[in-house]
């Protein structure tokens, strides 16, 4: 089968892994059409940018991509979808380079409403005969999907709920046909990503399929899927069930949990409306080191919360820097238009927000590289990433989430290769192929 090369569309994707999932949704439905992904830096005929607002940097990597598309090609037709567009919509939609704004909820309808609004690019019928997912992740070795939308958490820092809506999630039939896809395109590895993805139920009442623990023994029964990676998952939600299902698994649930803390202040977890004490998480993170060996717990810090004092964060860097987590996500605080946060007292200078993001990123280089160090002469099944461009050096993500530099020898792919680690550095080990 033959897509004509004479349509070109730029994705591009600011923030989380959903969003990401969100976009190669939109190139799958878009390719029977005959849009061909354009190259990087490849002057394109439609570009779609699928924003993020959770944070102030966010919001200006959006506005950044939106310009340079139309630097790019001054006569192309500039999309812009996602939360930035719910959070913002006049101020995006007024921006000159703009030609049209989707908001989350008509992201499924992405063909209706470009052919609307641009019919000149869809003069073709579609070719039936595509495979969907056939350019799904096709810059990537490992790919997501999307099992639920939405949060019923209302963070008081978080926009999300506003800019998503409550959750919602997707039938354990759909996510079963997507997974049978994606093997199918030969990925060994599917991360499983949502909001709230803890609280994952199948929406059409199946009996068996009423948590996140039975949908991934579901996924492991029917699918013949290698291995599944949960992305952060609500530390609340880390229930004894799930643990045991990643237990009886085996190497089918990568060992790697993440589970946001965001401080360690029970003074700020209050003020944030954290669903959780300290202990609570404390606990949690205890009983899922002793139900996975080897497992590496990630975390994840807001740095300079509104009425966050020196003390909250002394012991916000006591909770993590210990045995407790194995790396950090470390985010400055910024407020967000119609959160609770955004109207507290008592707000942390920019200048304390940094230094404070300075120290626990330091925390978090010598936790990692504590996890490093321990992974000596273990062997770690693991899957490369893409070789940069004009760079010799490939790496990859092991089960346990650890970045492995591969051999140079080694060409990459979709595949799960051994390797034997041999050095541990900072940011990353390297040890040498089995097999």
């Amino acid at each position: 089968m033959t897509i004509s090369d004479s349509k070109t569309v730029s994705l591009q994707t600011v923030g989380c892994r959903l969003n990401q999932y969100e976009t190669e949704k939109m190139a799958v439905d878009l390719y029977p059409y005959g849009f061909r992904r354009a190259a990087k830096d490849e002057s394109a005929d439609l570009y779609i940018i699928n924003t993020c607002t959770v944070t102030h940097r966010a919001d200006s990597s959006s506005r950044y991509l939106i310009s340079k598309a139309r630097r790019e090609n001054p006569d192309s037709r500039v999309v812009v979808a996602g939360c930035y567009v719910d959070s913002e919509h006049e101020k995006v939609s007024s921006m000159e380079a703009v030609d049209l704004v989707i908001p989350n909820s008509d992201k499924s309808r992405i063909v209706e409403i470009l052919s609307s609004h641009f019919p000149e690019l869809f003069t073709d019928a579609p070719i039936e005969t595509c495979s969907s997912w056939e350019v799904a992740f096709e810059t990537f070795n490992r790919a997501w999907l999307k099992v639920s939308d939405g949060c019923n958490q209302r963070c008081a820092f978080c926009i999300l709920p506003r800019v998503r809506g409550g959750l919602i999630n997707r039938p354990v039939t759909e996510i079963v046909d997507d997974v049978n896809s994606l093997v199918g395109n030969g990925f060994c590895e599917i991360v499983l990503t949502g909001l709230h993805l803890g609280s994952y139920s199948d929406p059409d009442g199946r009996a068996d399929v009423k948590t996140l623990a039975q949908l991934c023994k579901f996924l492991l029964r029917e699918t013949s899927l290698t291995r599944i990676r949960l992305s952060s998952i609500e530390p609340q939600t880390v229930t004894d069930e799930l643990l045991n299902v990643c237990t009886d698994a085996g190497e089918r649930i990568c060992r790697h949990i993440h589970i946001p803390l965001q401080s360690g202040s029970p003074n700020i977890l209050k003020l944030m409306r954290r669903p959780y004490s300290l202990e609570q998480y404390v606990k949690r993170a205890e009983a899922i080191r002793q139900a996975i060996p080897g497992v590496t717990i990630g975390s994840d810090m807001i740095a300079g919360f509104p009425g966050e004092t020196e003390e909250d964060f002394r012991l916000a860097c006591a909770a993590v820097d210990s045995d407790l987590v194995d790396y950090l996500h470390v985010f400055s605080y910024s407020d967000r238009a119609q959160t609770v946060a955004a109207g507290l007292p008592d707000k942390v200078s920019p200048t304390a927000i940094k230094e404070r993001c300075s120290t626990m990123i330091e925390i978090s280089n010598r936790l990692r590289h504590g996890l490093h160090k321990r992974q000596i002469n273990k062997v770690l099944a693991v899957i490369s990433e893409h070789r940069k461009p004009g760079s010799a050096d490939l790496f990859g993500i092991a089960d346990n989430y650890v970045r492995v530099k591969l051999p140079a020898s080694y060409s990459g792919g979709r595949q799960i290769v051994r390797v034997r680690i041999t050095a541990a550095y900072e940011n990353f080990i390297e040890g040498q192929l089995l097999g």
